[in-house]
């Protein structure tokens, strides 16, 4: 058997997440991907046995881009206050720029989708943001961060994320370093004691 292309697996999930970007998860058909693909419906399946895989596997891609650039110049030795705002703001820079991903991550997770394979998805979130975790970890510690679970604060912190992103993609408000700033202050003044 010839062995699989990843070109094209690649061409798959892009299209995937562009036709969520344009038309919803409900908008995404197998001939519609095949087509903004530009690749047979067979070949299609060949790399993936339905609809229902490739979003998933284009959801692992997506969480995995914004997992890797959250801690694009990650330093543990920062103080916590400012290791948290670098993450916020690498994610939210992320996210500014990739906004069809940011459509598709955020439809994927209020979707049917997301519980095809919610145990495993989770396991890969707690791996891939390790460095948060023992963050907030050592913020409780200290006494800096509130006693809640990871999981309130990373979802208070993300939610933040996701919402200034859409306010300052729709242009609602600029998209400056004071923005990010006072975005940043109110989720520290949420979390920390």
């Amino acid at each position: 058997m010839k062995p699989l292309d990843p070109e094209k697996e690649i061409r798959i999930i892009q299209s995937v997440i562009t036709i969520a970007g344009k038309k919803g998860l409900a908008g995404i058909s197998i001939t519609e991907i095949s087509k903004k693909a530009g690749l047979g419906v067979g070949t299609l399946y060949t790399y993936f046995r339905n609809k229902e895989e490739i979003i998933q596997a284009a959801y692992s891609v997506v969480e995995s881009k914004i997992s890797e650039q959250a801690y694009k110049d990650f330093d543990v030795n920062l103080p916590i206050r400012d290791s948290l705002q670098k993450i916020y703001t690498n994610v939210l820079h992320y996210r500014l720029k990739h906004y069809d991903e940011d459509i598709f991550i955020d439809q994927y997770r209020q979707s049917v989708y997301v519980q095809l394979n919610y145990a495993k998805q989770y396991e890969d979130f707690i791996t891939k943001n390790k460095q948060l975790y023992d963050l907030l970890k050592r913020g409780q510690k200290k006494g800096i961060i509130i006693k809640q679970t990871p999981e309130m604060i990373i979802s208070f912190l993300y939610g933040s994320v996701r919402e200034l992103s859409n306010i300052i993609f729709q242009k609602i408000i600029p998209f400056e370093t004071i923005t990010i700033e006072h975005g940043f202050n109110m989720v520290w003044k949420g979390i920390s004691k």
